[in-house]
């Protein structure tokens, strides 16, 4: 029972790694906002940053593909 316990309170390697990208979308999201309304290197360096740290993630899960459909982020 304990054993059961622990095993579904766990999250895989793949969960942890698909909820970091998903705050990491989300910020994402909010800076490209931010740059639609006043364009500056500096917001589009941070766009930058985070798409190739979403496709690290990615890269890392072992399903790329799979983990960016599930961002909705295909395109990245």
């Amino acid at each position: 029972m304990v054993l059961l316990l622990l095993l579904s309170s766990c999250k895989s390697e793949y969960e942890q790694r698909l909820e970091e990208a998903r705050s990491l979308r989300n910020q994402l999201s909010i800076i490209e906002n931010r740059y639609y309304l006043d364009p500056s290197p500096e917001l589009k360096n941070e766009i930058n940053a985070i798409e190739l740290e979403i496709r690290k993630l990615a890269r890392v899960s072992g399903h790329e593909d799979m983990f960016l459909t599930e961002l909705h982020l295909k395109n990245i």
